[in-house]
């Protein structure tokens, strides 16, 4: 079984040629179970192991310093399946998560229409009930590795205003998925937009709902895995730099700042409560830290890192979607406040 630190390493040799060829990690995520990924974070009583918050963190630390768009993906992964552990629908739990656990099936995460996309106006996703349940119209329009999953938890709001959590089977009558449209970084994670069309769905398929604000009880490791996948991100940037410009002028300084956000991630893990206040003020110090990386990075890459199929410039790009991955206003707030400061 391979250990984390040797995940990371088979996840980095791969994940330039995966973006450059818009390709689905396959081999990487087959690494990923050879490690028991999929176990991860799924209770024991379900066939997982798991796994602490710290121990979660920890290890979508290690997989985006392999491979950014692995991390991804696994986050999404994992999102709908916290989503799912957290439901008082016992039989939808008993029938798929130890199916997660095995790998023998994969799942996604599809509201971000609840949460920071297209708000304004009618909901992206409406539900309406019928006899038989409820009927999904609408996009979702953030679908990560939408044509290679089994299901995906979608969030829909009624017209009372209320939200519900449901699991929609990815062959369900009305499901479709848009061709991704390109993106700058990313790309092989095949993000895509996911329409429903009178898509039905029934009672024994809802995660939560219908309630109003269904994602106001997020999970901790929800709250922190961007910064974590932040970390991770920003350590690959860190071994890039001493793979180009090994002498390269300030490099400890960048090292010893990024080993301290590890840190405090660390301390952050393990508090039992957090207030929102300071999960948004370490996103912001974090997404401005990988910004600052970049330019660090790009500028010791020289010409040859401004090549689209450099190692450098895929990591540079992808510390920029730190700036949009699910941002809210205070987190973008406290972005641009770090990057405006003298």
């Amino acid at each position: 079984m391979m250990t984390l630190d040797e995940l990371t390493t088979a996840l980095a040799a791969r994940a330039n040629n995966y973006e450059r060829e818009v390709q689905w990690p396959e081999q990487s995520l087959a690494d990923f179970a050879d490690a028991g990924g999929w176990r991860w974070s799924i209770p024991q009583s379900y066939g997982g192991d798991g796994h602490s918050v710290a121990q979660r963190l920890s290890a979508y630390a290690a997989l985006a310093r392999g491979d950014m768009s692995t991390a991804l993906f696994v986050t999404q992964h994992d999102g709908a399946a916290d989503l799912m552990t957290r439901s008082s629908n016992e039989a939808l739990k008993d029938e798929w998560l130890p199916r997660f656990a095995r790998g023998e099936a994969l799942t996604t995460i599809g509201y971000s229409q609840l949460t920071t996309s297209r708000q304004g106006g009618a909901p992206a996703m409406a539900a309406s009930r019928n006899r038989d349940g409820f009927v999904l119209e609408g996009v979702m329009p953030w679908v990560t590795g939408a044509p290679y999953v089994t299901n995906v938890a979608c969030g829909a709001a009624l017209e009372d205003g209320t939200q519900l959590l449901a699991l929609v089977p990815m062959d369900r009558a009305g499901v479709e998925v848009v061709d991704a449209e390109p993106l700058a970084a990313l790309n092989s994670t095949y993000t895509c937009e996911v329409l429903c069309h009178q898509v039905q769905v029934t009672e024994a398929e809802l995660i939560a709902g219908p309630v109003e604000h269904v994602l106001r009880q997020r999970s901790t490791p929800r709250l922190l895995l961007v910064s974590a996948t932040g970390t991770g991100l920003a350590r690959a940037m860190v071994d890039e730099v001493r793979r180009l410009a090994p002498s390269a002028k300030g490099l400890e300084t960048i090292h010893r700042t990024t080993e301290e956000l590890v840190v405090r991630l660390d301390t952050l893990a393990v508090r039992e409560t957090l207030e929102q206040i300071e999960i948004d003020t370490f996103r912001a110090e974090v997404n401005n830290w990988l910004v600052r990386l970049a330019g660090f990075l790009m500028t010791n890459a020289k010409g040859t890192g401004f090549r689209r199929d450099a190692n450098a410039q895929r990591l540079a790009t992808e510390a920029l979607f730190f700036c949009v991955w699910s941002a809210s206003g205070t987190v973008r707030d406290g972005t641009v406040e770090h990057l405006l400061a003298r």
